[in-house]
């Protein structure tokens, strides 16, 4: 009995090293699925990604002398790149571009040397629709960017707050700030009580133009990634409300008017000359 509870602990174990969850937003430009390996790569090598519910399940395939697609699956033609040197480094990472709700699904990443295949890391993709809008007004103190998470966050979750365009950019890092983008600088802050509550959210303080766009929360939980975008509407106050404007012109309208009207009756209205006799 003891002997089946640790071989059941172990394959727990394994399992949860294996596993791992990534979201991110549906139109998003990408999104990377992490594999890194440290062990010796064998002779002739295939770096495999494949999806076992798809037909056929290969997602990406990469030999020693560079990438093998003909047998890719059609829906992940042109959006899928590995690093040029990923078997030097044993960095196998996966990256998808334009990841579609369709995309969502367990990805497998191993490597074979054409006999035998050594499974590396398993994959949940969650790809989510839509994305949540803030919109902030010329002048307000602060704003805060919404990014939520499970609570109870294990200790090392970090978390970071980029802007993908139109460069990219580092807006704020709960574990390293040295490069944060000097735009932000002094401006923003997150909850120091972000592990228990997995209130990850941003606040930016005086924002200012240029702070509208795309916002990028990452959170690095043990073997997962989740990925949430927000878009900021930064609105500049109008320098006189069309309506005053409106109404303005039509006071200096009706003065002009009155200034006619009584030029051309002043002779009514103002006393004549008495004579002397």
């Amino acid at each position: 009995m003891m002997m089946m509870m640790m071989v059941l602990i172990l394959l727990l174990v394994s399992q949860h090293a294996l596993g791992g969850v990534v979201e991110v937003n549906e139109g998003t430009e990408s999104v990377l699925l992490p594999c890194i390996d440290s062990g010796t790569p064998p002779e002739d090598p295939l770096l495999i990604w494949t999806r076992s519910d798809l037909s056929p399940n290969s997602v990406h395939l990469r030999r020693e002398n560079g990438d093998d697609l003909k047998n890719q699956n059609q829906r992940f033609r042109g959006r899928t790149s590995m690093n040029p040197d990923a078997l030097d480094t044993g960095n196998f990472s996966l990256t998808l571009r334009k990841p579609e709700q369709d995309d969502g699904g367990n990805y497998s990443c191993s490597i074979s040397d054409g006999i035998e295949e050594r499974n590396l890391k398993q994959i949940h993709l969650k790809v989510k629709v839509g994305q949540q809008e803030v919109e902030v007004t010329e002048g307000s103190g602060s704003v805060v960017l919404p990014c939520r998470t499970s609570a109870d966050l294990p200790e090392g979750t970090s978390v970071e707050w980029t802007r993908p365009e139109p460069e990219f950019m580092m807006v704020h890092s709960s574990s390293n700030q040295r490069n944060q983008d000097g735009f932000y600088r002094d401006r923003t802050e997150m909850s120091k009580d972000f592990l228990r509550t997995g209130d990850v959210s941003l606040t930016l303080r005086n924002p200012r133009d240029g702070d509208g766009g795309r916002y990028v929360c990452t959170v690095h939980r043990d073997q997962d990634v989740l990925r949430d975008t927000v878009v900021l509407k930064y609105v500049q106050k109008e320098p006189f409300p069309s309506s005053a404007t409106a109404l303005l012109v039509l006071l200096v309208l009706v003065l002009i008017i009155s200034a006619g009207v009584f030029y051309h009756f002043k002779d009514y209205f103002l006393p004549g000359e008495s004579e002397c006799f």
